[in-house]
């Protein structure tokens, strides 16, 4: 079990929190063994270590996150306007996707989708534009609910990268939209 904790914690803090790698890997180690009789076939333990290591390190990210934002210390907006000059306006950075409403992205996100697989696409159009729940589009393309939430994520993944490697797409698809 020591490597899959080991894996897993090292995969969500090496970039971050690289000296608490190992620390979390114990801890959810600790977590596991309480656990380890009520699984009842040895196949799952694996899973059940890899999960717990993951919420045990997203915790701690969440935690340093938190601390390096104040540790829930709280002002009043009254106070935080107060002393700046009115700079919440200029703080919020326009978007080229604010000015668009919901049928504009909607034909945006159309015409993005042309670049994709076939399935790919059918499965994020069921889901963004039909509405469709895991379960169902898992039953209307004979997949397994978790195949379908593994496109999605990689499908809005695509769309992250395509934009932010070729802005000009973006314009592109604006000027699609005119």
């Amino acid at each position: 079990m020591w490597p899959t904790l080991l894996a897993v914690t090292q995969h969500k803090l090496s970039q971050i929190l690289p000296q608490d790698v190992e620390d979390v890997a114990i801890e959810a180690f600790e977590e596991l063994v309480p656990k380890v009789h009520k699984v009842k076939v040895v196949e799952e333990l694996k899973p059940l270590a890899a999960s717990i290591a993951h919420n045990r390190a997203v915790s701690v990210l969440r935690a340093h996150f938190a601390a390096k934002r104040g540790a829930g210390q709280t002002q009043s907006f009254e106070s935080l306007k107060g002393t700046t000059e009115d700079s919440s306006e200029t703080a919020v950075a326009e978007s080229p996707l604010d000015g668009l409403d919901q049928a504009e992205l909607s034909g945006l996100i159309s015409h993005l989708l042309t670049y994709f697989h076939p399935e790919q696409r059918a499965i994020l159009n069921d889901f963004f534009f039909d509405g469709l729940r895991h379960d169902q589009i898992a039953s209307k393309h004979g997949l397994a609910i978790g195949t379908v939430g593994v496109y999605l994520k990689r499908g809005l993944e695509a769309v992250r990268r395509a934009v932010a490697r070729q802005p000009k797409l973006l314009k592109e698809l604006e000027a699609f939209l005119r």
